[in-house]
């Protein structure tokens, strides 16, 4: 009787242990993703080779607001999306990627947004357990390979299904004729057939499960919509409602599959033996192609329901986001060519400078060295691009056309193509005039322009690329030392504005702050002086300069 207490009271210590501990474990959870909201996230090297199939799988050379990689880079983008991501699955980070490169000009999606992203901001409760169901997808390095496995299913499927059919058919007569003959003969053709099926499912099962673990994660994904399909707020929840049948048809195959693919690798020796006994009748091949022509049949849910859990893990790192930066507001969009901000700011700065700007044309801002200018465009461009992706502007308010973005920045010579700094910087002009030729409305954000080439021709050569464009459907922001730009560019069409900076104790002192009108100031002899030239070079400067 004592050793039943005992025994029982064993029992009751662990179950009570393994309670605690899950119970520790999601109480630690929470508290993580309660602190990590509103919070800058940590920096992350990021594998954007796999967090881009997404974007490169489903993008469309025709889509609107396209992010080509000269503007993603002259933006650093990378950093940008570092700063947003606090996703918690691998579908948020691929959709997240895929919103700042493919923009969206449809105000009814952008309102769909939104409404989620307010949701999720004044539900904390509601928020968290969406974050932890998005935590059961995760971001293994394999899930980023199923928009590349589910645009490929067909490539996927083991040829020649038909002799997978036969062997199983000609198993299931010689097990048959064995139990109705009962002849040596009988016995030995079993034996025969089977030790050729083992040997053939032995060689070929590894063909298909390394698809197994992308077949896990897409079970995954569809249970996790089954689940939000049965929330209550249908603004939030109601596209996961769509296709359930489908949706549960196909969770319930893939857990099957994927319980046997599981149990292969269990220690128990009589649940490996029973796997390659079944394995034998070659069912895992016949149903893994089964299920691969179910996915190609519903791939418009499956892909659908990537999106809904994309948007929805997008939409929290948004709200995050929004929580994480001094100021944002959500952006209006108006009719026509033409931007307007009030304290905008670049979000990537730690301590950022607040500006006003407004635009219904194209510009040129000039001013001295290191006083802001090319840190202002950038700004413009990146919140441009968040007003359209995840319908957040950094800024007290923004109005703003919806338009695609194109820059020329941060041109690099590339010695493996044998291509000069200057033959890039033409090439990086020709796209933006190319896609401003095609018609569509273009914020067109030009740093320094033609600075690889002699003064006299760059003026040239800049200020009748710049007029050519005053005539194009375009907003062009350029920024230049070259002042005398101004004098043969129309100001009916180019408005001026500078930084500047201001001498302070002997010291040059800059305020980052934007202002109407022409920079007359120059400082490039004055910053010699400031870093510690020798003052017979600073004296030679000023002499030559005169």
């Amino acid at each position: 009787m004592e050793q039943l207490f005992l025994i029982a009271g064993l029992i009751i210590a662990i179950l009570a242990g393994g309670f605690y501990s899950s119970h520790m474990n999601r109480k630690k959870i929470y508290y993580m993703l309660l602190k990590q909201f509103g919070a800058k996230p940590e920096y992350k090297d990021y594998n954007f080779d796999e967090i881009k199939i997404f974007w490169k799988e489903r993008k469309s050379k025709d889509c609107r607001g396209h992010i080509d990689d000269i503007t993603w880079n002259d933006l650093s983008m990378d950093k940008v999306f570092a700063r947003i991501n606090t996703c918690c699955s691998s579908v948020g980070d691929q959709y997240l990627y895929r919103s700042l490169r493919n923009l969206c000009y449809e105000d009814s999606k952008l309102e769909a947004l939104e409404n989620k992203i307010i949701f999720v901001t004044d539900h904390q409760n509601a928020r968290i357990d969406i974050q932890k169901k998005l935590l059961h997808i995760g971001k293994r390095e394999n899930n980023y390979y199923i928009p590349l496995f589910l645009n490929g299913l067909d490539n996927f499927k083991l040829s020649k299904i038909w002799i997978y059919y036969l062997l199983q058919l000609l198993l299931f007569l010689a097990i048959v004729m064995s139990i109705f003959l009962r002849h040596t003969y009988a016995y030995a053709f079993m034996g025969i057939i089977f030790l050729v099926n083992i040997n053939i499912y032995a060689l070929m099962k590894g063909k298909y499960e390394i698809n197994m673990d992308l077949m896990i994660a897409i079970q995954s994904i569809l249970k996790i919509s089954g689940e939000f399909a049965g929330e209550k707020d249908a603004a939030v929840f109601g596209g996961f409602r769509e296709n359930q049948e489908v949706v549960r048809k196909l969770t319930k195959s893939l857990k099957f599959i994927n319980g046997r693919y599981r149990r292969k690798y269990s220690a128990d020796f009589m649940e490996v033996s029973a796997t390659y006994i079944t394995g034998a009748f070659l069912f895992d091949f016949v149903m893994y192609n089964r299920i691969l022509t179910m996915l190609e049949k519903h791939l418009t849910v499956i892909n659908q329901v990537f999106e809904l859990l994309g948007e929805l893990d997008m939409a929290v790192s948004a709200a995050s986001f929004r929580r994480s930066i001094p100021m944002y507001c959500v952006p209006e969009f108006g009719e026509g060519c033409g931007i307007s901000y009030k304290e905008m700011y670049n979000p990537l700065l730690e301590e950022p400078v607040y500006n006003d700007f407004s635009l219904n044309d194209s510009c040129i801002v000039t001013g001295s060295n290191a006083s802001g200018k090319s840190t202002f465009i950038k700004a413009v461009a990146v919140n441009e691009i968040l007003a359209m992706s995840i319908h957040t502007c950094a800024a007290k308010t923004a109005r703003i056309a919806k338009a695609e973005v194109y820059t020329s920045m941060a041109i690099r010579d590339d010695l493996m193509a044998g291509e000069s700094y200057f033959i890039r910087e033409v090439r990086s002009l020709q796209r933006i005039v190319d896609v401003i030729d095609r018609g569509k409305l273009v914020i067109a954000v030009i740093d320094e322009i033609l600075r690889g080439t002699n003064s006299q021709e760059r003026i040239a050569a800049s200020a009748a690329i710049l007029k050519y464009l005053e005539r194009k459907n375009c907003i062009v922001i350029v920024a230049s030392h070259d002042v005398e730009l101004i004098d043969l560019l129309d100001s009916d069409h180019y408005a001026n504005y500078y930084f500047c900076e201001k001498a302070k104790n002997e010291e040059i002192v800059f305020d980052y702050k934007l202002h109407q009108g022409i920079c007359e100031q120059r400082n490039a002899i004055k910053l010699l002086d400031h870093f510690g030239f020798p003052e017979s070079v600073v004296e030679a400067a000023n002499r030559y300069l005169i």
